[in-house]
């Protein structure tokens, strides 16, 4: 599938970006290139360690934004395959700077799209959240019009689809690094007693991405079928010996997510390991699976 193919990543420094390089590499070793396209000069310096150019020469590293249309449609030229995976991530910090957000999760989205159907790119993929459903969040606002952007930007030529993810288990700015550090303090913060997360592992994260390459013909959402946990359960797993505080729900958080809208249950199609979300096609068999869908609702028919 991405033999011989060139493939352009923004963000490609992330987790998502890192797990899908490790999987791709493994899997087809007639890669033609992969361009890592990000703008944290150390992080790629780190990453670039473990892919030296001498063992991984069809590595191609690029220092650029998304906001950057010019330069982006300079080093999209000769690709086949488009990981969206840039964006501004913490949600706190959105909320505290919305128009850096905005600039960066839907201007920037929007220049990636224009440089992949100028440079005719084949496939084009965007990594989602499942914040972007019914958001409250600037943050889940932001990727929510990503998505919907990305859902009309098919044509003849250039095909676009979306990765719908829960939490990566431990990347950075995760909840599973920050309790193993606050484990040090003897003190975990909780905001809710019952707030519930879907968490993905980095291996299910490229999965699905190259699940979706393989199976998009463009307007398709995909989801990978995540485990919900309880955060005051992974608290007391990840650092037993420490007291807990309840802090309280912040104005931007919600005690539990959903993977897919009210909505989106008419169009969505159930596989082994995944959902799909067609664009315009309906399911009669989807309310039926709703509650695997939403974390505090699958949490309580798990434990039941």
């Amino acid at each position: 599938m991405l033999n011989n193919q060139s493939i352009f990543i923004t963000g490609g420094t992330g987790t998502l970006g890192q797990a899908f390089i490790k999987k791709a590499l493994t899997e087809f070793p007639k890669i033609k290139e992969i361009t890592i396209y990000s703008r944290d000069e150390m992080k790629q310096y780190d990453l670039r360690r473990e892919y030296p150019s001498g063992s991984f020469p069809r590595m191609n590293w690029v220092i650029g934004d998304i906001r950057d249309a010019e330069r982006l449609n300079d080093k999209m030229k000769k690709t086949d395959i488009v990981i969206h995976a840039a964006a501004m991530k913490h949600i706190p910090i959105c909320e505290e700077n919305p128009e850096e957000c905005l600039k960066t999760n839907v201007e920037g989205t929007k220049n990636v799209i224009h440089a992949a159907i100028e440079n005719k790119v084949k496939k084009i993929v965007l990594a989602s959240t499942d914040k972007a459903v019914d958001p409250i969040s600037i943050y889940g606002n932001s990727k929510q019009a990503a998505e919907k952007l990305f859902l009309n930007a098919s044509n003849e030529v250039s095909k676009f689809a979306i990765v719908r993810l829960g939490n990566i288990w431990g990347s950075r700015g995760s909840v599973v690094p920050l309790f193993k550090e606050l484990a040090k303090t003897g003190i975990i913060p909780i905001t809710h007693p019952d707030m519930t997360r879907f968490f993905c592992t980095e291996d299910q994260s490229a999965d699905a991405v190259h699940y979706t390459l393989k199976n998009m013909k463009g307007g398709e959402i995909i989801i990978p079928k995540m485990k919900a946990r309880k955060i005051s359960d992974l608290a007391k797993e990840l650092a037993p010996e420490c007291a807990y505080k309840i802090i309280g729900l912040r104005g931007f958080e919600k005690i539990g997510e959903k993977l897919a809208s009210d909505i989106e249950l008419e169009r969505l199609h159930e596989s082994k390991h995944f959902w799909m979300i067609n664009k315009t096609v309906p399911s009669k068999d989807a309310p039926c699976i709703s509650h695997q869908l939403d974390s505090s609702l699958l949490l309580k028919y798990q434990l039941n």
